[in-house]
């Protein structure tokens, strides 16, 4: 069965309270690595990212030595053991085995005893290590080896697939461009374009988030920055992204607004809403709020629950001011 990331992440931790490894699959760029760090963070737990593809048997099972004739395994300090000091500040570790179905044959059956027996070489795991798995969809071309019946029977198996809606909330928290952000919201299909019969650049939500980055270098965006788009999002998405970008001068004067937001026409067409909140939002200071406000709240349900959360995020200074906006929309938004 299918699920979202929010979804997912309310599933995960009854599992690993009980040490039942969820193993999350999915295609590329999608956040399932991102996931298990926020499962991680929430949790208080250290995050040691392993990623199987680089690692040999060795690696997991220890290195081997003699003691009084016989031979031993000595576990690499990469993990935690019984004897482990839990760091300050954390409640223990969570362990991402990431990438673990494009691992080795060997690599995979080394993976098994760690997570079976929760034994790394001879020394038993640190209670307080808890385990999440990531891989990649067999069907996306990328280079997969079947995991034996014994390994899948261990697993809690999730699959992941892309929602516009939980990747905005998530975006608004996180300091996202909000053109990128509107964009996304006029045109929710290209949040993901990946295809797997193709090498080229692709939008994702790792690539929107990296684009986001990028932008916030540059004061004004043009044709001049079309192949940084391309870059990260492919030539086709970067030309849609470049074209909404131009609707700015197509959206209502800020200052027509200002003096006037109960009479100054709301735009029919989608893509200029969103281009319009996006200005709005961005120029709004405590001494134009109550009039953009006034504005805003003329907008579909929506787009005033984007911009009110936006709000709330990037101007904390107004949070107070937006109080009954709050209350009128406290059906559709948590803040």
């Amino acid at each position: 069965m299918n699920i979202t990331l929010k979804q997912a992440e309310k599933l995960m931790y009854p599992l690993l309270n009980n040490k039942i490894v969820p193993f999350l699959h999915s295609s590329p760029a999608l956040g399932k690595s991102s996931l298990a760090k926020t499962v991680a963070a929430k949790a208080k737990l250290k995050v040691i990212d392993l990623r199987l593809t680089e690692l040999d048997a060795s690696d997991l099972n220890g290195l081997p030595y003699f003691n009084e004739g016989k031979a031993q395994y000595l576990p690499f300090n990469t993990f935690p053991i019984q004897d482990t000091e839990v760091p300050d500040g954390y409640n223990g570790w969570l362990l991402l085995l990431d990438e673990l179905n494009s691992a080795l044959p060997s690599v995979q059956s080394a993976a098994y005893k760690l997570i079976l027996d929760r034994q790394v070489g001879q020394y038993k795991l640190h209670d307080d290590v808890y385990i999440i798995a990531c891989g990649n969809l067999d069907t996306d071309n990328a280079i997969t080896y079947p995991l034996s019946s014994a390994l899948v029977s261990r697993f809690a198996h999730f699959y992941i697939e892309p929602n516009t809606k939980e990747w905005t909330d998530w975006a608004l928290d996180n300091d996202i461009d909000i053109r990128i952000i509107s964009f996304l919201g006029f045109m929710p299909s290209h949040l993901y374009k990946f295809n797997p019969d193709s090498t080229e650049p692709y939008a994702s939500p790792r690539t929107w988030e990296m684009l986001s980055k990028a932008l916030s270098e540059l004061e004004t965006i043009d044709t001049t920055h079309l192949p940084l788009l391309a870059s990260l999002i492919g030539d086709g998405i970067a030309q849609e992204f470049m074209q909404y970008l131009k609707l700015a001068d197509k959206v209502p004067k800020l200052e027509d607004i200002i003096n006037n937001p109960e009479k100054v026409a709301v735009p029919s067409e989608l893509g200029l809403q969103w281009a319009t909140t996006s200005m709005v939002i961005s120029s709004i200071d405590n001494s134009n709020y109550a009039k953009l406000e006034i504005y805003l709240r003329r907008f579909n349900m929506e787009m005033q629950v984007v911009a009110l959360r936006y709000i709330v995020k990037q101007y904390p200074n107004l949070v107070t001011k937006t109080s009954e906006w709050r209350k009128a929309l406290a059906s559709e938004i948590f803040i």
